[in-house]
């Protein structure tokens, strides 16, 4: 039995005695090291979430349990799904979606990981872009509440429905603090498919994730031949929507903290891993995870200019809803994304980092919100408890 049910289903998987062998998750992905047989004959299980002795191979993860138990409990009887992951090993800290299963019920469906619509914390994405293609944070733009695109009838529309604050022209910095739409969607156009789809990919966007149970990849709609299967002609006009990731942009709460860790770590991508340590019955070590980050993602001035942008997001802009400590360097980024379908409340998100950890969550359809959501009043809060509990338990290892 899985004593700890659904807080840690989706990352166990579940074992069936009908087929002999684990049949999601970790069950599934180290089947044989847990075994220490072949597949066809396992009967045993993960023995660290357990308690108890396994035969077989233990499987040492880096999840801390108390900030599952968090993350759990942040979102509540909301949809969605959190991810935490530590920016300098890419060990992952949290994962947690309220799609999960218990797995001691196999006959429920399995709450894989989903993808959605990032909506505006895409524009760190779009952002990164415009930067390695010549703008800085400096760089103005008009500020229209209306922005015709090119070669159709089509008009994009801020979330406010009126001008961004800040000023006309307003610059790439404050319109990334106040969440501009027609600012991103013009940083996009400008650069061009081409290059914008070069950048995401740096971040591992469109890419599969070789990570230790199965994921959903992330896409941009830009790549040809991704993930959302998207024709290779990307129309201008579905360009400008991209840079505001709507359209067909798709990312999961893992890979946007990975894209929230790597701004935290000045362009290097930390590769995200599950499993510490795989220890025989003996507690002998069979193998052992080395952290893997991918440097020069992104210049150095890139990097810094990232940072600022999202610090101000945190102290001066969207984010200052949710109330982060003012003593430590955290940052931010908003996001609300339509889903699509008429007539339903947008999916929000809140990606953040701060010292040890970057964090993203996703509440789909506004949470307890509903319609009157943002990602700073329903997702942010969900950030900003792991990080204070990270926070803290790194203040205790101070002498």
């Amino acid at each position: 039995m899985y004593p700890e049910k659904n807080l840690f289903g989706h990352i166990t998987g579940y074992y069936t005695n009908s087929v002999f062998c684990g049949s999601a998750g970790l069950e599934s992905s180290y089947d044989a090291y847990l075994a220490g047989r072949e597949p066809a004959t396992s009967t045993n299980f993960v023995d660290q979430l357990l308690g108890r002795k396994n035969p077989g191979n233990t499987l040492q993860i880096t999840i801390d349990p108390k900030l599952q138990q968090i993350a759990a409990r942040a979102l509540g009887n909301q949809r969605g799904a959190v991810a935490a992951i530590d920016p300098d090993t890419g060990a992952v800290l949290a994962l947690y979606s309220s799609t999960t299963y218990d797995p001691n019920l196999i006959t429920k469906p399995l709450g894989d990981g989903c993808i959605y619509p990032p909506g505006s914390t895409f524009k760190i994405v779009t952002a990164t872009a415009g930067l390695e293609n010549g703008m800085t944070r400096f760089t103005s733009f008009p500020n229209p509440s209306v922005l015709r695109l090119p070669q159709t009838n089509q008009v994009l529309r801020n979330f406010t429905g009126g001008v961004c604050p800040r000023g006309n022209p307003i610059t790439m910095l404050n319109a990334f603090e106040v969440s501009c739409d027609t600012t991103f969607a013009q940083v996009a156009l400008r650069i061009g498919i081409d290059k914008f789809a070069s950048v995401a990919q740096r971040y591992g966007i469109d890419k599969s994730l070789n990570f230790d149970i199965a994921a959903a990849k992330s896409c941009m709609d830009a790549v040809p031949g991704g993930a959302c299967n998207v024709p290779p002609q990307v129309p201008r006009p579905q360009t400008a929507y991209s840079g505001i990731g709507q359209f067909n942009v798709r990312m999961t709460a893992l890979q946007m903290a990975v894209v929230g860790a790597t701004v935290e770590n000045n362009g290097k991508v930390p590769h995200p891993y599950l499993v510490q340590r795989i220890l025989s019955p003996d507690n002998g070590l069979i193998k052992n995870t080395a952290p893997s980050l991918s440097g020069g993602v992104y210049s150095d001035a890139t990097a810094s200019a990232l940072r600022a942008m999202m610090i101000g997001v945190v102290k001066n802009g969207t984010g200052t809803v949710v109330g982060f400590p003012r003593n430590v360097t955290i940052g931010g980024k908003t996001g609300t994304a339509e889903v699509g379908i008429k007539g339903e409340p947008p999916d929000v998100w809140f990606v953040a980092w701060a010292p040890h950890i970057a964090v993203a969550a996703i509440v789909e359809n506004g949470g307890r919100l509903g319609r009157n959501a943002t990602g700073g009043k329903v997702a942010g809060p969900i950030t900003k408890a792991l990080i204070v509990q990270v926070l803290a338990d790194e203040k205790k290892k101070t002498p």
